[in-house]
């Protein structure tokens, strides 16, 4: 049975709007690090923010709050993802030692594209329909890394039958290695379960995380994954899900 999320902003797992639908699930490790929210912004788009205290430990729980929380107020304004981590670096700049890994996914199906910010996280990974597993690496450091450091972010179409997978630290034993995820979304079967993935609720999305990585002592902090699917021919059917979103 899994852990009660500590997240208060995610209402439910799954979640569906249109035709994208994510869940997702934080394994609580010896000290709290992560916070995830899954949201539609003004503009209708579907957007998952992941953040994760990679510094000072002591106050990080209350500091993960507060910068979800801002993150949110920002983003439900379809703001720039640049001004998201501007305004987030500024939050940090009173906290010396402290670093946030974020990961920032949003989803147009109007435009029929993804905006990928990665921070100082492990590499996402896109699984398409033939098969096909591609990664997108980090393009900065974590928020606080460098004091007015360049937080760029990836535009890239949606392709429908694909899924993403977003995953912190914790889920890499603190390792960025690509290959870490790649072994991660292979051993989910991502290219093949991305659709029934990220319609599992949060509950069942654990108990099959602990199936895949047994060797749960190595986790320093706690281990977050999200998938999200893309699913143009409505083949898993809707499901009931604390945000639906009709345009």
């Amino acid at each position: 049975m899994a852990a009660a999320h500590k997240d208060p902003l995610v209402r439910s797992l799954p979640v569906q709007s249109g035709m994208l639908r994510v869940s997702g699930e934080t394994i609580e490790g010896p000290r709290p690090s992560d916070l995830f929210d899954v949201f539609v912004d003004d503009e209708g788009d579907l957007v998952i923010v992941l953040v994760d205290v990679q510094g000072v430990a002591e106050s990080s729980g209350s500091l993960l709050g507060a910068m979800m929380r801002h993150a949110r107020s920002v983003l439900e304004r379809h703001a720039a993802l640049h001004q998201v981590v501007a305004e987030l670096e500024m939050r940090l700049a009173v906290r010396p030692g402290t670093e946030v890994g974020l990961i920032i996914v949003r989803v147009s199906e109007r435009d029929a594209r993804v905006e990928l910010l990665n921070a100082g996280m492990p590499p996402l990974a896109h699984a398409l329909p033939g098969g096909h597993l591609s990664l997108h690496p980090p393009l900065s450091g974590p928020i606080g890394h460098r004091i007015g450091e360049v937080h760029p972010y990836e535009l890239v179409p949606l392709i429908w039958g694909g899924a993403w997978l977003a995953v912190s630290d914790g889920m890499t034993g603190g390792s960025h290695d690509g290959q870490i995820v790649r072994e991660i979304s292979l051993k989910l079967e991502l290219e093949q379960k991305g659709m029934t993935l990220s319609a599992a609720t949060g509950e069942k999305l654990y108990e099959l995380l602990q199936a895949v990585l047994p060797q749960m002592r190595f986790l320093r902090d706690d281990a977050t994954c999200i998938i999200l699917g893309a699913d143009a021919l409505g083949q898993g059917g809707r499901f009931q899900s604390g945000i639906t979103h009709s345009r």
